[in-house]
């Protein structure tokens, strides 16, 4: 049976109406959501009108249903219809049908006219467009017999599925939904961007359930956009979901090196590909602004396949449904939601820093919805969001657990488990705060669901977190700026390199719309000297953001420093310096470890070149350029093994050496031989765009050309594979003060 419980009653006497209409053939008027006078729907038959009762019960006994049944008799008798319907979600036993037939018998034709769950269920699959019409019943029905199909996916993906499974319910069906599907099935690129928490996960984790309906396999990309590249199977239809793709509180050129090519390589397969893969990104507004003055291919994809979804505020019938479905399938006390339906829904709706997030905080547990005052209780939190974190923070977590939500800030958004826990103990153990194995455990599980969430990786081997939302990182990052003691002791215990480069990176911001957290700036500068002393001893650490690959010796992905963490180590040198000085010889000390990294051909390529560049600009690093330059020149061209090494080594003569590629005739044979070889393997190979440019460049046309016809044959479709597009059913205008005061009116009862 249909999973009824994804709708609240109005959703549901809207279904039901749709089905009515369908089954005679007839138009069914619905009336407005309140003090109905025992009327829900109303429809006109040739032996008169007929009306019908709806009772979406969720969590009620048989004995309450029969109960409200009962208090309908006097108003059916008020009416006295030619035929009346009693319709619940109540799966009803014929005995129990019996019995509510037996109260409304003047009016029914028998028994058949009590529907119970299974009937309307009944009805559905009948009726299989109206279904269509109501995307948050049949989304939900078919992802559960996709998990129940796909028990493998579904432990991979386990809390994936448990968020959207959360969120479904509340979701309120917008325009911006019909809008991102459109985008999604034109496009199989949606990049949902929008103010903090207008609600640009949940979008996007309905458009992820509808997908996994239809048979797509959900991927949820955490840490970069290569967890996507080594999860694509050519022979399944896939949905990859990117939250927060840009960082989720500033970016500050954020992306991993390269990342913006990989990301950009990947919307260009998926836009110009069939349909069986599909990708949903989400980000800041003022953040994605900011990222597309760093990264020109963001805005030229954007430009050809207008894939972006900027969300807006919401109107006020969308604040109302909103407010009501949360508040519908919450646990608010009775007495609060009389509150709500006396005009208490006011001052929130109208309120200017309403957002889905906030009214998903006030009516969940961590929230007071019991005493008397509960209004203005919400209303108060709308005033101070910042309040949501500082009471629980400061009233319900010991030290130890305080200090775990605040070390979380210093590490990669996707943080292995592990890692968390040995920063944390250091962190504890400089502050002389007691923390144990079991101490740590319970402190995750009185967090988990508040302020950070916990999930496994895809292979279900590795334990990641992360703060629950961005605003529980700006909390903390507020924490630690305003506590000397604790910035301090975060900088001394600092076991990771870039749990420095984080702080840094958070103080200083974007370098468009957002200036970064000038208390947390002000509260580095005050520190800095222990900052440069914490850079040096944890210059060769291992990184906390470390990348998941493949190895044919390992049975699924293991884990390793991403190759760039040197290059990037030393470009956060530069930054400092710039800022604050360095001393000399402790700038050099750093550029002499990555020269001999150089040497010994390790580290990222690209980033190598990029790392050039800085140095032989930053006016502290004059003398060592020439000897950087001789040492990168030497590790590039001894190592022409694939096309990434060729790609690299091209940009290096061209940038530094200022040759021209076509005078380079013995160069070229080479580049020529090798290419043929890659050309003639059964994988194709990668970078095929850069190798014909680079053809092109060394004059080898016919190169170019082999290359071309290489390319026009991968971006083929490999999949017609399309979920149902129809379009959701218009609604009226729901704006209206009395429409909505009756609708929370229901919450008097």
């Amino acid at each position: 049976m249909r999973e009824f419980s994804v709708l609240s009653d109005v959703e549901f006497e809207e279904l039901v109406g749709d089905l009515l209409g369908a089954e005679h053939d007839t138009l069914v008027e619905r009336f407005a959501a309140g003090a109905d006078g025992g009327i829900d729907l109303r429809w006109r038959l040739s032996e008169g009108f007929c009306i019908a009762q709806c009772k979406h019960y969720r969590k009620s006994s048989f004995a309450q249903l029969l109960d409200s049944a009962r208090k309908e008799v006097a108003k059916v008798e008020k009416i006295n219809p030619s035929r009346y319907l009693f319709i619940t979600t109540f799966d009803l036993s014929v005995s129990q049908k019996d019995r509510i037939h037996s109260l409304f018998s003047a009016w029914m034709t028998g028994p058949d006219d009590v529907l119970g769950g299974k009937d309307v269920d009944a009805l559905l699959t009948r009726h299989s467009d109206v279904e269509q019409r109501h995307p948050k019943l049949w989304v939900s029905t078919g992802m559960q017999l996709f998990w129940a199909l796909h028990a493998d996916i579904a432990n991979r993906t386990d809390s994936l599925r448990q968020r959207i499974e959360k969120s479904m319910p509340r979701y309120v069906v917008s325009p911006g939904y019909q809008s991102a599907r459109d985008i999604l099935s034109s496009h199989n690129v949606c990049l949902i961007s929008g103010p903090p928490g207008i609600g640009k996960t949940t979008l996007a984790q309905m458009l992820m359930a509808e997908h996994i309906s239809g048979g797509y396999e959900p991927i949820q990309v955490s840490a970069d956009i290569n967890e996507a590249w080594v999860s694509l199977r050519r022979d399944a239809p896939q949905i990859f979901f990117y939250d927060d793709f840009l960082g989720q509180i500033t970016f500050a050129e954020r992306l991993p090196k390269n990342e913006d090519k990989r990301l950009s390589d990947l919307i260009e397969k998926f836009s110009t590909g069939g349909s069986a893969k599909k990708l949903i990104l989400t980000t800041r507004e003022y953040i994605l602004r900011d990222a597309k003055l760093n990264y020109e291919r963001l805005g030229d994809l954007d430009s050809r396949y207008h894939f972006l979804l900027e969300l807006k505020d919401y109107d006020k019938a969308a604040r109302a449904q909103i407010l009501y479905n949360h508040l519908w399938h919450s646990d608010v006390g009775p007495a609060c939601l009389r509150e709500i339906a006396n005009g208490g829904y006011k001052g929130i709706i109208g309120h200017r820093s309403y957002n889905p997030r906030l009214v998903e905080y006030c009516t969940g547990r961590s929230f007071d919805v019991n005493s008397p005052g509960y209004p203005e209780r919400f209303k108060d939190t709308l005033d101070h969001p910042e309040k949501i974190w500082k009471v629980a923070f400061e009233k319900h977590l010991t030290m130890e657990q305080q200090l775990l939500v605040m070390v979380l800030c210093t590490l990669p958004r996707a943080t292995f488990l592990e890692n968390l826990q040995d920063a944390h103990e250091s962190l504890c153990e400089t502050l002389g705060v007691v923390t144990t194995e079991t101490s740590f455990r319970e402190a995750l599980d009185v967090l988990e669901g508040t302020f950070i969430t916990i999930y496994r990786d895809r292979d279900n081997r590795y334990t990641f977190a992360r703060h629950l939302n961005p605003s529980v990182t700006e909390f903390a990052l507020a924490r630690i700026a305003a506590d000397r003691r604790v910035l301090a002791a975060i900088l001394r215990s600092a076991i990771f390199f870039e749990q420095l480069s984080e702080l840094y990176s958070y103080g200083r911001g974007g370098s468009f719309i957002r200036p970064g957290n000038a208390s947390l700036m002000k509260a580095l500068a005050r520190e800095k000297d222990r900052l440069l002393l914490a850079m040096d001893t944890t210059i060769g650490s291992r990184s906390p953001a470390q990348l998941g690959v493949h190895r044919a010796e390992a049975a699924s992905r293991i884990f390793v420093d991403p190759p760039e963490k040197m290059e990037t180590r030393i470009q956060f040198y530069l930054q400092i310096d710039a800022e604050w000085n360095i001393d000399p010889t402790v700038m050099q000390g750093a550029l002499n470890l990555l020269s001999s990294q150089w040497r010994r051909h390790l580290g990222d390529k690209g980033s190598a070149s990029t790392m050039l560049k800085a140095i032989s600009q930053h006016p502290s690093t004059e003398g060592f350029a020439g000897q950087a330059h001789e040492v990168l020149h030497a590790w590039f061209e001894s190592t022409l093994n694939d096309t990434h090494d060729w790609y690299h080594y091209a940009n290096h003569l061209s940038d530094y050496d200022e040759v021209q590629l076509d005078d380079m005739s013995e160069l070229a044979w080479q580049f020529e031989d090798f290419m043929s070889q890659e050309l003639g393997k059964e994988k194709s190979p990668e970078n095929l765009d850069e190798m014909k440019s680079l053809a092109d460049d060394f004059g080898l046309y016919g190169l170019s050309d082999r290359i071309e016809e290489v390319l026009r044959e991968e971006h083929e479709p490999d999949d017609d594979y399309e979920p149902d597009g129809s379009r959701l059913s218009d609604v009226g205008d729901r704006g209206s003060d009395a429409y909505i005061a009756e609708l929370f009116g229901r919450f008097s009862d």
